[in-house]
């Protein structure tokens, strides 16, 4: 490849920064787990369920995943479209979708989050999502419901719509589970075993407990449960060194163990740590550049098209 001298110097010099500050700040993983169990971590091997455990578990319902995806034309605000799909699946192939579009261009509303397109693709997204799953409990007898992310962003992206599930959850005995593959928080810092990673810059729990955990086990901190009405638990279900997380109601909590077994039988064991069946959900719903495309081509006229979501870069001739 063709590039400039300076930016591949620049580029090695961000990676020695980077594992500079990662041996500095982060001494191995026993010092860790040493911290980790002066902190009064709860650390366990999960196990693989037999079928009749899992048939005991399951109490002849179902396992149902949920997820969603949004995927929008080439182009800068306002001139885009934005595409929603949502989808609830059992594993015996029951589903409800659920899908909306939001064009900018035509928002005559004065509201705040008409100009914040990120907070209301967020909203409109978590919404889409709930509503599929309460479609999905009203249908089906289920027993455990997987979320595609933690349950507590749907708690801020839609209140409303989270309460009508978490309550539907609750009274149908529904175990409402969200996997999060992407850990984003800074709690162990937080901790006193840990005060003397405070002063560094960034702290978060995924690069912390990268290859800590053993494949397999799971550990829960309960002096970092502070997500009001939710409990968390990090896990490495498979191969992959990185961390998996999933949350769950407070009122379901007591079966906490019941639900990371689960979750490791789901999961491939030589996986990425995301249980196979949200996997599946995700591809099945997925927006992808090219649908987008051929929507556009098949269902608006070229005139259309060509004033409001064509970029003039677009005609570039190379």
């Amino acid at each position: 490849m063709d590039i400039e001298h300076d930016l591949v110097e620049k580029l090695k010099n961000v990676g020695e920064k980077l594992r500079n500050s990662y041996n500095q700040s982060h001494t191995g993983n026993d010092t860790i787990r040493q911290k980790l169990h002066k902190s009064q971590s709860v650390f366990r091997q999960m196990q693989h369920l037999e079928k009749t455990k899992l048939k005991e578990i399951l109490r002849n319902k179902e396992i149902a995943g949920v997820d969603g995806s949004v995927n929008q034309t080439k182009g800068e605000p306002p001139h885009v479209i934005y595409f929603f799909q949502s989808l609830a699946k059992t594993t015996t192939g029951h589903e409800v979708r659920k899908s909306d579009i939001y064009v900018p261009l035509l928002d005559d509303t004065n509201d705040e989050e008409a100009v914040q397109p990120l907070k209301w693709r967020s909203h409109l997204l978590a919404k889409l999502e709930l509503q599929a799953a309460v479609q999905l409990i009203e249908e089906k007898e289920l027993s455990f419901l997987l979320m595609d992310g933690a349950l507590y962003h749907y708690r801020i992206d839609a209140e409303e719509d989270w309460e009508k599930l978490r309550q539907l959850a609750l009274d149908k005995d529904v175990m409402l589970v969200g996997v999060s593959e992407e850990i984003t928080t800074e709690n162990l810092v937080k901790l006193d075993a840990f005060s003397d990673y405070a002063n560094k810059p960034y702290c978060y729990d995924r690069d912390m407990l990268f290859g800590v955990l053993e494949k397999g086990e799971s550990i829960y901190i309960e002096e970092i449960q502070h997500k009001a009405g939710l409990q968390s638990v990090w896990t490495r279900f498979g191969l992959a060194p990185q961390i998996t997380g999933f949350d769950m109601l407070e009122e379901q909590a007591h079966r906490r163990e019941e639900i990371s077994d689960l979750l490791f039988t789901l999961t491939p064991k030589e996986g990425r740590g995301i249980p196979l069946w949200l996997d599946y959900v995700d591809r099945d719903i997925r927006i992808t550049d090219k649908l987008v495309d051929g929507l556009l081509e098949q269902y608006l006229d070229a005139d259309t098209r060509h004033r409001y979501f064509t970029r003039k870069r677009s005609d570039r001739p190379y």
